[in-house]
């Protein structure tokens, strides 16, 4: 029941330690379509400042700062192939 920004918001502060000072929507993706009725909404976050990471009890998540052309790189690798991230900035490239 929670709005999607505000999820947005609360789990870019809680899981990497930075806010947004520009929150732009990307889109909305079906997870599974077909099997599930799971959607997902896709934010682009600017004007960043960090603050502390606090992930919940038992969650790690280590950070890493790539350029965009080490992350085209790595996709195109198989490095990353998490369909979210993907499907985020494949939709970002398209709308720039």
């Amino acid at each position: 029941g929670e709005e999607p920004e505000h999820c947005a918001v609360r789990e870019l502060s809680e899981e990497t330690g930075y806010q947004a000072g520009i929150r732009e929507y990307l889109t909305t993706i079906a997870t599974t379509p077909g099997f599930a009725d799971e959607a997902i909404h896709l934010y682009v976050a600017k004007d960043l400042r960090k603050f502390e990471q606090h992930t919940d009890e038992g969650e790690f998540i280590n950070l890493a700062y790539l350029t965009m052309e080490t992350v085209r790189e790595m996709i195109l690798k198989g490095a990353i192939y998490d369909a979210k991230t993907i499907a985020a900035l494949g939709f970002l490239a398209l709308r720039q």
